[in-house]
C-alpha cells in the first residue's frame, strides 16, 4: 500500500529553504534556552542550590580536596609544633617539630572523617547557601552586604576548621587563635561583579522568554510549506536529538577544559571532576530527556510516512486505533510515564509537549483507521499480522477471497497497478506451486 504522495510541487524551493532555516533557528533556541535555565536554576535558586551542595559534601572526591584545605588552614593559622611543646615533658620537647610534622597525617584522616558526620555537612551546606545567597543579592545589584568581605562574593570555611581544631587536645584554643578569615574561599571577586551583573540579567531574560521564538519558528516553518509538513515535523524532531547531543558534548568539552585549564595539581583533578559532574548533571538530564523526545517524534513521524513498513505498522494497529477509549487509555498512560520519568522542571513545558503529543497521536490515529477502513475493517481483522514478518496464509482467507481484496483496494486507489499486478502474480503463482 503506498499512501497519496504530497503535492510538494505547490511549494517553491524558496519557501522549503526558509522553512528549513526557521527549523535550524528554532533547535538553536532550544540549547541556549535549556543552557540558560540549567545556569538559572543552579545558580539562582535556593532550594536546587541547596540540594547540589548536599551531593556535593558527600562526593568522597571532594570531601578529600576539602579536608585538605581545611588542614592547611589549621596549620597555616595554628603554630602546631608550639602546641605540642607545651603539652610535652621538657625532655622531649625538642621533639616537638618531628611529632607535628607526623601529626599531619592524624589531622588529616580526622579531617575526612569529621566531613562525612551529617552535622558537619550541614555546616557546609549552609556555608554554600549563605554563600549563594550573597552572591544572588549582589548580582541583582545590592552590594552593601560584601562591606565585611572587602568586595568579594565568599565560601565561609572558617566554621569547619574551627570544629577541625577543637577536636585535637594538644591544640588548646586553637579555635581561638583562628583569625576571621581563616577558611574563606574567594568565588567572586570586587573587579568582577560588574560582567557578573550583566551577564546575570541577561541570563534571567533569556531563561524565561527564550523557548517562544523557537515554538514560533517552528510554527512559522510548517505554515510555509503546505503538503511537505510532515517532512518538516521530522526535521524538527530529529533537531531536537541533534540539540540534545550537541548538549551533551558542551557539557563534556566545558568539563574537560575546567579540570583541565584551571588546576596544574593532579590531586584537585578529581575533586573538580566530581564537582563538574554534579553540578552538570541536570543538564545531562535535561539533554538526555531532549533526545527521547526527539526519538519519539521522529517515530511519530515515520509511523505517519509513505514507506512500506510504516503502511504496516499502521495496518497492524489499525484494529486498536479504531478504539478510541482503548487506544487513548494507553497513550493517556504511555505518555503520563514519559512525562514522570523525563526532567521537565516546567510545568508550561510539560503541559505544551503534552498538547503536541495528543494532536499527534490524534492525528497518526485518524489516519491508520482510515486505511483501516478502507481494507475493509474489522473484516479484515484476521489477516493481520506484525509489521515486520511476512503475511502468512490462513485456512480463513481462500485465493478468490485474497483476490478480491486486492481488486478492492486498487479500486479504492490503495493499490498502484504495478503493485496489484505484482500482488496478484505472487498469489497466483503460490496458488500453482501449492
Amino acid at each position: 500500500m503506498t499512501a497519496a504522495p504530497e503535492p510538494a510541487a505547490k511549494v517553491s524551493r524558496t519557501r522549503i529553504i526558509l522553512a528549513r532555516v526557521l527549523v535550524v533557528i528554532g533547535v538553536i533556541l532550544v540549547v541556549v534556552s535549556l543552557l540558560s535555565n540549567w545556569v538559572k536554576r543552579e545558580a539562582l535558586d535556593k532550594e536546587t542550590f541547596a540540594s547540589t551542595s548536599q551531593e556535593l559534601i558527600a562526593h568522597p572526591a571532594i570531601q578529600n580536596q576539602l579536608a585538605q584545605t581545611m588542614v592547611e588552614q589549621l596549620y597555616a593559622n595554628v603554630d602546631v609544633s608550639a602546641q605540642l611543646e607545651q603539652k610535652l615533658p621538657p625532655n622531649l620537647q625538642a621533639l616537638s617539630g618531628p611529632i607535628a610534622g607526623l601529626s599531619r597525617e592524624l589531622i588529616d584522616r580526622a579531617a575526612v572523617e569529621l566531613l562525612q558526620r551529617p552535622r558537619v555537612q550541614s555546616l557546609f551546606v549552609n556555608a554554600a547557601s549563605l554563600a549563594q545567597s550573597q552572591t544572588v543579592r549582589v548580582l541583582e545589584g545590592d552590594t552593601t552586604r560584601l562591606q565585611t568581605t572587602g568586595g568579594n562574593v565568599v565560601l565561609d570555611l572558617h566554621p569547619l576548621v574551627q570544629r577541625l581544631g577543637d577536636r585535637f587536645g594538644f591544640l588548646a584554643n586553637a579555635s581561638g587563635q583562628l583569625p576571621p578569615d581563616a577558611g574563606r574561599i574567594v568565588l567572586l571577586q570586587s573587579d568582577q561583579l560588574n560582567t557578573a551583573q550583566n551577564l546575570t540579567q541577561a541570563l534571567k531574560s533569556v531563561a524565561d522568554w527564550i523557548w517562544v521564538p523557537a515554538l514560533l519558528a517552528w510554527a512559522l516553518a510548517l505554515w510555509l510549506v503546505p503538503g511537505r509538513r510532515r517532512k518538516e515535523v521530522r526535521a524538527i524532531a530529529i533537531g531536537w536529538i541533534v540539540a540534545g547531543i550537541a548538549l551533551l558534548v558542551i557539557r563534556r568539552v566545558a568539563g574537560s577544559y575546567l579540570v583541565d585549564n584551571l588546576t596544574d595539581s593532579d590531586s584537585v583533578r578529581p575533586a573538580l571532576s566530581a564537582f563538574w559532574n554534579i553540578l552538570s548533571d541536570g543538564l545531562k538530564e535535561a539533554a538526555w530527556a531532549v533526545v527521547v523526545i526527539g526519538i519519539i517524534g521522529t517515530l511519530g513521524a515515520w509511523v505517519t510516512g509513505e514507506g512500506t513498513r510504516a503502511a504496516g505498522t499502521r495496518r497492524w494497529l489499525g484494529p486498536w486505533l479504531a478504539r478510541p477509549g482503548l487506544a487513548w487509555g494507553v497513550f493517556a498512560a504511555v505518555l503520563l510515564l514519559v512525562i514522570w520519568a523525563l526532567p521537565l522542571q516546567r510545568f508550561l513545558i510539560a503541559a505544551i509537549l503534552a498538547v503536541l503529543a495528543c494532536a499527534g497521536f490524534e492525528v497518526a490515529r485518524r489516519q491508520a483507521v482510515a486505511e483501516y477502513e478502507a481494507e475493509g475493517g474489522e473484516a479484515a481483522r484476521p489477516q493481520l499480522s506484525m509489521p515486520f514478518r511476512r503475511r502468512a496464509a490462513t485456512e480463513q482467507t481462500t485465493q478468490v477471497e485474497e483476490l478480491e481484496r486486492l481488486a478492492r483496494l486498487r479500486s479504492d486507489e490503495l493499490l498502484t497497478e504495478e503493485e496489484y499486478a505484482a500482488a496478484k502474480g505472487r498469489l497466483l503463482g503460490a496458488g500453482t506451486s501449492g
